[in-house]
């Protein structure tokens, strides 16, 4: 795999999932996920971020949900949005 992205590289501001929240939206198993982290040069590139800090021998995985839903062309209407303050 890639080295993920980091926070300061995101590129858009979208919400950050977890593993979980990302199965649960796009209805996936957890095997789709690590095949996709581990074996999609692209997806790694484009949609892994590493939240984990710099010395951490573990990695925090998090998935910005614009750029999951622009790599795998799901509509923005679709895509989970950034709550506003009231």
């Amino acid at each position: 795999m890639e080295q993920p992205l980091t926070p300061l590289q995101l590129r858009t501001e979208s919400p950050l999932l977890t593993k979980a929240e990302l199965r649960q939206w796009l209805k996936v198993s957890d095997m789709w996920i690590r095949m996709r982290v581990d074996d999609d040069p692209e997806f790694s590139r484009r949609c892994v971020i590493d939240i984990a800090t710099p010395d951490s021998s573990r990695r925090t995985l998090r998935f910005p949900a614009r750029a999951v839903a622009e790599y795998l062309g799901i509509p923005e209407y679709a895509t989970p949005q950034l709550a506003t303050a009231a």
